[in-house]
């Protein structure tokens, strides 16, 4: 690798001032003796757990630190975002600080420069869940495949080394909803997976289902129209089958001289069809909340402080703000 390669780290951070010291004195021990240059990228999405003064002492005693405290909680994925934007690194790692391996950087950062693409982390041991949950997880990932042309394998996750070309594709993308798993999936480059093992650090907690479920129809509406074709075949259908049942209402008056009131029948009719209704405006309220946040020119994030090691790089590096990747 070139000896004026940049390598930036990006770690959110979210309620994780006991685990803060942690993670950068891990991160710093790994790359300091392989890269000449390179900086961690922490960004505060809002903590109010002190992790800003946790922070302080860190960016005396250690080099290469960039710290960025966002205004307010913005979620996790848009904490990633703002610092993938920051950095100006040829390769860009993100990274969870509560479950990743630092020691596995390197090796994730060989396999992208051979490749030029996005290396993605894979986690083996999982927690197990509950089979309904997986059943459904499963479920989810084949109608990604199918259908958003995204092969989210079960066990990616945030952990991930990207080229700077395809960093530049990803700033390119600007869509609100944001997802980065897909996202950097659907770039187009090369993709390659690397098998790890999770480790559970101080402040490790797994996502709740409630969560899970908000992402996934999030995803679905900002990526694909396919649920709103299918919510139209029903409604078309919905409308046959209410039209033919119209015309077996005047066949029966025309044919019969006195016909019994069927209240049933007509409750029935009624209740099917606002379900239907129903069922449209959901979806339908799925995807004008997307098309809103869409249309809205405000930033994705807001950056309440920045601060930086008293050393951040030894040098003015060229290399960080060309198109292309950083080859042999």
């Amino acid at each position: 690798m070139d000896n004026n390669t940049v390598i930036s780290i990006v770690v959110p951070l979210q309620q994780d001032a006991g685990l803060v010291e942690e993670v950068v004195n891990g991160i710093d021990l790994v790359l300091k003796d392989r890269y000449r240059f390179f900086e961690i990228v922490l960004v505060d999405d809002g903590s109010s757990d002190g992790t800003n003064a946790a922070i302080q002492p860190l960016l005396k005693k250690i080099r290469r630190i960039r710290y960025m405290l966002l205004s307010k909680t913005f979620g996790r994925e848009v904490a990633l975002t703002a610092g993938i934007e920051s950095a100006i690194g040829d390769y860009v790692v993100t990274l969870d600080p509560r479950t990743d391996p630092f020691d596995l950087i390197p090796l994730m950062i060989d396999s992208c420069r051979k490749s030029g693409g996005i290396v993605h982390g894979m986690a083996e041991n999982l927690l197990r869940r509950w089979f309904f949950r997986e059943w459904c997880g499963s479920l989810f990932r084949s109608y990604c495949r199918k259908h958003l042309g995204v092969d989210l394998k079960h066990g990616v996750s945030d952990f991930r080394v990207m080229s700077r070309q395809a960093v530049n594709a990803l700033l390119q993308v600007r869509e609100q909803s944001r997802y980065l798993r897909v996202m950097t999936l659907s770039l187009g480059y090369q993709h390659d997976f690397y098998p790890y093992q999770v480790k559970h650090r101080k402040g490790y907690r797994p996502p709740a289902w409630h969560n899970e479920v908000v992402t996934a129809v999030n995803l679905l509406a900002a990526n694909t129209r396919h649920p709103l074709r299918i919510v139209t075949a029903v409604g078309v259908l919905g409308a046959l089958l209410n039209l033919s049942y119209a015309c077996y209402v005047m066949v029966v008056y025309l044919l019969r001289p006195s016909v019994a009131e069927g209240w049933t029948t007509l409750s029935l009719q009624a209740s099917g069809m606002f379900f239907l209704i129903c069922l449209i405006l959901a979806v339908l309220s799925e995807y004008v909340g997307v098309i809103l946040g869409e249309v809205r020119t405000r930033p994705l994030y807001f950056i309440a402080q920045e601060l930086n090691s008293s050393v951040l790089l030894e040098d003015t590096i060229q290399s960080s703000i060309v198109k292309e990747s950083v080859g042999e």
